[in-house]
């Protein structure tokens, strides 16, 4: 795109969003170029958008220039998705509105809401948000529903499209429309007549297709995120549902998703958990496809319901060597060969304590004709089944840390219909080994068919990427062809997967796919590059480099280099949303060792060292809250730490100054007493307006701290 088209997008977009939220400068491009997949594109410019008019506007500047646009929420996608070398506009801080209906099973959500803030928010009703991805803690509503990331307990039956009720969209040319609003249907009806009467030609083409609307079933019968949503098609009658949930797994590549509303789900008061161990991986596959038919006798409740087990979550061995599960290590100490040990995690819910224990006994009459390495033990205490799942939630940043250094973490996404599990596992786990990749591990929600798996992998040679490449191919022919599985079962297509959407799919449902993508966005400006690509080679360019940062292996900052950057650590990042993150952070400084090690870029090394100053350095709070949600408990704060070390070390100026002040605070703090009052007088005589001028005059021009109204008086 012309650089100039740029600067007529950033002139205009200056009118309508204040500066502090329009970056351009090297730093935090860089910083928000990364999410927690393995690509990185850098923006040219990244919008911190606060308002759903703010987003009509940048959409309607965006399509008068030509330029590409791509919408990110949390960042935890990953899959290529939520990255740009364009635009990039973020809708997190600032969209966190929420209300709820007076029964409480409906909930009216913004897309910058953590997924387990609006379980906090339901608890006190006995209600829950039903999508329950790993990365519930960080992931935020937007990216949950646009990329359909279901997760551990939810299945097919309960994940965000089939508990969509309504959404409110903002369209490519910058149409605001709310599907769930009479006044806003009947003003779209009369202003995108054209529009409507495609998606229904779309409709009664596919059902008039029988053998397309079976395979559309039959493909949704499991987790599939492949593609764009088809199943409306058949779904619904309603043009205005249709267009709502197509938006479920979209990944921005039709519209911005500004508010949903969805149905809630019951939690049940009263659960167990059980961790299961099996000596091979099929016979865990076996108990699993056991356990996944259990059901109770209550007619008048829902399939869903009257299914006995909840949850299963598989974790081979390498899984559990990850986090160094203490059944795994003392099994390993007996046997030559630990590699068949499997763990499924395995969970009961129930509306009373006698039916979790009946739930209970019929879990374990089903599992005795299955031999356990020990005996089957469900625990109903939070604090200690809460400890597994928190294992499970963890896998991936674990299996990511203890990845050889400078090596990426990579994690795939895949589905098998539940009676084709047990084979389909052992030849997936065979596949990865004979690619030699000895360190992967196979984990997930087995219950549903649906398994990630984690490859440690490196770029670095043009054998490795081919490597990656055969991998991948064999997995397309193992998935597809073979078990006519899902290629991506939750973690989004994005750029990962686009390649082979059509192998997947098929002719016509492609076809129809890309009818979709051309109605709603006909310049292709929404998130260009994901899901559809016409690049072959896509999934295996611009990979996200992480390089070692040099700091000695006795140093506790010595951990930033197992980071992966998911972005688990944000939530508690104080200055997360003011300046950078911890991920950031992160980011930024592998990025400015790079470049010293290299010796490449001087003037990008020096521009990114001055520019990190305040924002990654001074704004830092240092005080590690960060690791408290990092699963591998890395304190971004150690590395700061280190850095104001370097810029003030022992001797220096600065450090005298710092160490005379600690040593005599006393006097220090009753000097100032004399300069807060003065202040406090200023404030008074002058007022906050003037003073708040004022003072900013002088912060600029002398370098003086800067005063606001919460400076506090002497005391």
């Amino acid at each position: 795109m012309a650089k100039s088209n740029y600067m007529a997008f950033l002139h205009d977009a200056s009118q309508v969003i204040p500066q502090e939220r329009i970056y351009t400068d090297e730093l935090r491009r860089l910083a928000w170029g990364t999410d927690a997949g393995f690509y990185r594109l850098i923006p040219q410019i990244v919008i911190r958008s606060s308002s759903e008019e703010e987003i009509s506007e940048l959409l309607r500047l965006a399509d008068r220039y030509g330029l590409p646009v791509t919408f990110r929420a949390a960042g935890t996608s990953l899959s290529g998705q939520a990255i740009s070398d364009s635009i990039l506009i973020v809708a997190g801080k600032h969209w966190e509105k929420y209300s709820i209906s007076p029964d409480h099973e409906q909930i009216t959500l913004q897309p910058g809401i953590i997924g387990q803030r609006v379980n906090e928010i339901l608890a006190p009703y006995g209600r829950k948000f039903a999508p329950d991805p790993a990365s519930v803690k960080s992931a935020m509503v937007g990216g949950i529903v646009m990329n359909n990331a279901s997760g551990m307990n939810c299945g097919t039956h309960a994940n965000s499209d089939k508990v969509l009720l309504s959404a409110r969209i903002v369209l490519a040319d910058g149409t605001v429309l709310d599907t769930g609003d009479d006044i806003s249907r009947a003003s779209f009806e009369a202003t995108h007549p054209n529009f409507l009467n495609r998606i229904c030609e779309l409709r009664d083409r596919i059902r008039a297709n029988e053998e397309l609307s079976a395979r559309i079933r039959y493909k949704y019968s499991i987790k599939n995120v492949t593609g764009l949503n088809l199943l409306p098609f058949v779904r619904f009658d309603d043009p205005f549902d249709i267009i709502a949930h197509l938006m479920v797994g979209s990944e921005g590549t039709l519209a911005f998703l500004s508010q949903i509303t969805m149905r809630t789900e019951y939690d049940y008061p009263y659960k167990a958990s059980a961790m299961l161990y099996f000596t091979n991986i099929k016979d865990a596959c076996r108990a699993v496809v056991a356990m996944k038919e259990l059901s109770n006798d209550n007619t008048s409740a829902s399939e869903a319901d009257r299914k006995i087990v909840k949850g299963a979550e598989l974790l081979d061995y390498k899984s559990l060597s990850s986090v160094e599960d203490p059944v795994y290590l003392k099994y390993k100490q007996e046997v030559a060969d630990a590699s068949g040990l499997t763990a499924v995690l395995t969970e009961t819910k129930a509306r009373t304590r006698e039916e979790l224990e009946q739930n209970i006994s019929v879990i374990e009459e089903c599992l005795k004709t299955f031999s356990t390495y020990i005996p089957v033990h469900f625990t109903d205490l939070p604090e200690e089944y809460s400890k597994y799942w928190a294992i499970r939630s963890g896998i991936f940043p674990s299996v990511g840390g203890t990845r050889q250094p400078g090596t990426t973490c990579l994690i795939e996404d895949v589905a098998f219909h539940i009676e084709d599990l047990p084979e389909a596992t052992a030849d997936l786990q065979q596949l990865i080994a004979r690619h030699g990749y000895d360190d992967a591990c196979i984990y997930g929600h087995a219950l549903e068919g649906n398994y990630h798996f984690i490859l440690n992998q490196s770029f670095s040679t043009d054998a490795e990427v081919k490597r990656y490449e055969d991998l991948m191919n064999d997995v397309k022919t193992l998935v597809v062809d073979k078990y006519d599985g899902s290629l991506k079962a939750e973690h989004g297509t994005g750029r990962n997967m686009a390649p082979f959407v059509k192998y997947e799919w098929g002719e016509a449902a492609f076809e129809t796919m890309k009818a979709v993508k051309q109605l709603f966005d006909p310049k292709g400006l929404l998130n260009p590059g994901v899901i559809f690509n016409d690049d072959p080679q896509c999934h295996i360019k611009n990979f996200k480099p992480l390089p070692l940062i040099p700091i000695d292996e006795a140093s506790p900052a010595e951990k930033v280099n197992k980071c992966i950057e998911c972005g688990f650590c944000e939530v508690n990042c104080l200055s997360c949303g003011f300046t950078l993150s911890s991920r950031q952070r992160i980011v930024l400084q592998r990025e400015i060792s790079r470049l010293k090690q290299s010796g490449t870029a001087p003037e990008r090394l020096s521009l990114l060292e001055k520019q990190y100053r305040y924002p990654g350095n001074q704004t830092c709070a240092g005080d590690g809250l960060c690791s408290m949600s990092c699963p591998m408990n890395i304190n971004t704060g150690d590395l700061t730490h280190i850095i104001r070390q370097e810029i003030l070390p022992k001797g220096s100026l600065g450090y005298k100054a710092g160490d005379f002040v600690a040593n005599h605070f006393a006097g220090v703090k009753s000097s100032l007493r004399p300069v807060l009052s003065l202040a406090n007088f200023g404030h008074s005589v002058l007022g906050t307006k003037a003073m708040s001028s004022i003072t900013k005059g002088m912060h600029n021009v002398l370098g003086v701290p800067l005063w606001t109204p919460a400076m506090p008086k002497a005391y």
